[in-house]
């Protein structure tokens, strides 16, 4: 029997709060989109449950692409200016980084003329076009003065978006009242309730985690691969110290999200060609809080403390709690140890990855000092030939589609200028 540790609703709310860290009104616009897209759906009633909410995820993350392309702005500027970018980049995250790689291009072409439609091939152009409406309805809620005339949709009908679409769209804003639901704020009620409703397999969950946490690390060359990394290595330590299957549940998870704050840290940060000075560690050491900020009360307790518990010390130096090695269980002096490994092992913009022998030497004094498990840095440096080999395959794989995606971003760009 498959252990949950994570629900279809923690999934909905993690995706939502990271969203909302980057930026609250980007996120709300997101949440409406998918909200309206669902009720839309909902009304022609053609999907099943789990169909509905996967859609309404696809329509929530539909701007993610701004995750790599930048926000400055907010809505408007994301809306109104190069539209192209952040849906080409949400269009390869899905593509190649989620669980619905197959529907990648409702997000692709939901800013694409409907009059243009018939020249292109997509599978999905009917929910693409229900998408397109349902972004358009919430944009000129927000953004009148921006360009949008009063008479908008009566104007771009089968030109900027379907007829057919907004007719299904009347349909179920006079079946379901979503604006003035959208107004009370009724309509978040809905969208927990939906999520609570499904189930979505360990897969599909893992997939689309997978795919936001890749897609905050894919903003830094530097970083692409530090998140996969600290999750392999620290279940492959857990595996190798033989912790029960659940605690590997726990693990796996609270590595993979253990830097999801790290969405709030400005790039210059991330990427600075040096050790950073006083200002900028301290900003960069708030990713910790910001990670417990977006994951308490949403994930199980036992995930959250692994996440933020990364880096603390047995000795007390750590941070952010400053906590020693009474309070730090197994599991969470594993990931510890994991993100050392990963922070060793890999190259960041100050310096070269280490070989094998000197990160055995920096762990083992580590180790030695009491900052870290000295039981776990012995089970890492015995084995460390075959957790580093049991690696390098994902990370090739990983760095070989960060590559794809910045060479397919090019590519489909200059395709897409025209249309500027």
């Amino acid at each position: 029997m498959a252990i949950n540790i994570i629900s279809s609703k923690d999934l909905y709310n993690i995706v939502k709060k990271t969203l909302e860290i980057m930026s609250k009104e980007i996120m709300k616009h997101g949440e409406i989109t998918g909200y309206i897209l669902y009720k839309m759906l909902q009304t022609e009633g053609r999907h099943s449950e789990l169909e509905l909410a996967e859609y309404s995820m696809i329509g929530m993350m539909h701007d993610i692409g701004v995750i790599k392309t930048g926000h400055n702005g907010g809505l408007v500027s994301v809306e109104t200016k190069n539209v192209w970018a952040h849906s080409i980049y949400g269009y390869l995250f899905l593509r190649y980084l989620s669980p619905v790689s197959d529907k990648a291009n409702i997000v692709l072409y939901h800013h694409l003329p409907y009059k243009l439609h018939s020249d292109i091939k997509n599978d999905y152009w009917r929910i693409t076009e229900y998408l397109t409406v349902a972004d358009k309805m919430d944009v000129y809620m927000r953004m009148k003065g921006h360009g949008m005339e009063q008479d908008y949709f009566v104007k771009n009908a089968d030109v900027t978006f379907s007829s057919a679409a907004l007719k299904l769209f009347n349909a179920a804003q006079a079946k379901y009242n979503i604006l003035e639901k959208l107004k009370t704020g009724e309509y978040e009620a809905e969208m927990e309730e939906l999520f609570s409703n499904v189930r979505f397999s360990e897969k599909y969950k893992k997939g689309f985690l997978e795919m936001l946490i890749y897609a905050i690390d894919f903003r830094s060359h530097q970083t692409v691969v530090h998140s996969l990394a600290t999750t392999t290595f620290a279940v492959n330590i857990a595996r190798l110290m033989r912790v029960p299957t659940e605690d590997l549940q726990i693990v796996y998870y609270g590595a993979l999200l253990h830097d999801i704050g790290k969405i709030a840290i400005p790039l210059e940060i991330l990427e600075a060609p040096r050790r950073l000075n006083d200002e900028e560690m301290r900003i960069m050491k708030a990713h910790v809080m910001i990670t417990e900020r977006i994951l308490r009360g949403i994930i199980d307790d036992r995930v959250l403390e692994v996440a933020i518990r990364h880096h603390e010390k047995l000795d007390g130096s750590g941070y952010h709690r400053g906590l020693n090695g009474k309070e730090l269980n197994t599991l969470q002096r594993i990931v510890a140890v994991a993100d050392i490994l990963s922070a060793l092992y890999g190259k960041r913009s100050y310096k070269e990855a280490f070989d094998v022998q000197k990160i055995k030497d920096i762990m083992q004094e580590d180790a030695d000092s009491g900052k870290i498990c000295p039981k776990i840095t012995g089970v890492v440096i015995s084995n460390m030939q075959s957790i580093l080999s049991n690696f390098e395959k994902q990370r090739d794989e990983t760095i070989g589609v960060y590559e794809t995606i910045l060479d397919q971003y090019e590519i489909i760009y200059k395709n897409f200028k025209q249309f500027e």
